[in-house]
């Protein structure tokens, strides 16, 4: 992953304007110029290709890209290190960006020492002007949609793993409901069994935390689980480096976590510790 700093940042902006002032092959720039800055070229020519603000034209001129023109149109230094810092996010996909949904502080705590200082020096570390605020908004959508990416892609796994531990179990193939309709309660449709053709649906929650991950259950997944006769819980621990372990529960395993209406109230959503059933947990044999 590509480190930004704000060393290297005014690195960049400096080759962009040097970049979009004269026609120069990389070559020429890198004979031409030993450091931008405190820093080698090399490391500045190569984040800027990196973060789409400069690229090679057919005849390997250094041309300023749409990203790049649109930083150098930006007047100040503390507004084009915030467009510097929304490309590099765009681009990289940093773990810790996942944290600006819990505020501008966590993000400072677990973003690294140069990032961190990227945005003291934007002036986004402290302050609560509307540009300043509307940045962290910015921020959070992006986290929230790579959160989301990233938790839809987990999901996914644990209904491949399902399909195929179905198959493997019935001998046929079951149907990956979740695919064309994601609000039936449910996410893959098999059989009881290999000579007992009833219908079982399942509901899939996967996690890579392991055993000390967590799954929710919605409303609506919970009253399909009371709707039908045979309904299954299928719990996946998808921990990198490990073979994939299923836990297989029913639904009155499940009911004792699951909160009671009260009142005017009514609940949507539960979290329920993987550990819960911990010892139910199988390595797949898939």
């Amino acid at each position: 992953m590509t480190s930004l700093s704000p060393g290297v940042a005014q690195g960049c902006f400096e080759l962009l304007g040097i970049a979009s002032r004269h026609t120069l092959s990389f070559p020429q720039i890198y004979s031409s110029f030993a450091h931008f800055g405190s820093l080698a070229a090399g490391k500045i020519i190569e984040t800027a290709q990196r973060l789409n603000w400069l690229r090679a034209d057919d005849n390997g001129v250094a041309v300023v890209t749409a990203w790049g023109s649109r930083l150098l149109s930006i007047s100040g230094y503390e507004p084009m290190l915030r467009q510097a810092l929304l490309d590099y996010i765009e681009v990289e996909s940093p773990p810790w960006v996942q944290n600006a949904t819990f505020g501008r502080a966590r993000v400072l705590a677990f973003a690294s020492t140069e990032v961190a200082q990227v945005f003291v020096e934007a002036d986004l570390s402290h302050g609560t002007d509307p540009q300043v605020v509307a940045f962290w908004d910015s921020l959070a959508a992006r986290a929230r949609g790579q959160k989301n990416s990233r938790l839809t892609a987990i999901g996914r796994e644990g209904e491949r793993l399902t399909i195929a531990h179905e198959e493997a179990r019935t001998g046929r193939m079951p149907k990956w409901v979740a695919i064309d309709n994601n609000e039936d309660g449910y996410d893959v449709l098999s059989v009881v069994a290999a000579d007992d053709a009833r219908q079982l649906s399942i509901e899939v929650k996967a996690s890579t935390m392991g055993h000390i991950g967590s799954f929710h259950v919605t409303q609506n997944e919970w009253e399909r689980s009371q709707e039908v006769e045979n309904h299954l819980f299928h719990l996946w621990a998808t921990k990198p480096g490990s073979v994939p372990a299923l836990a297989v529960v029913t639904s009155s395993e499940i009911e004792e976590h699951i909160p009671i209406n009260s009142g005017s109230g009514s609940w949507e959503l539960v979290e329920i510790p993987f550990s819960a059933f911990r010892t139910r947990f199988q390595p797949a044999a898939i």
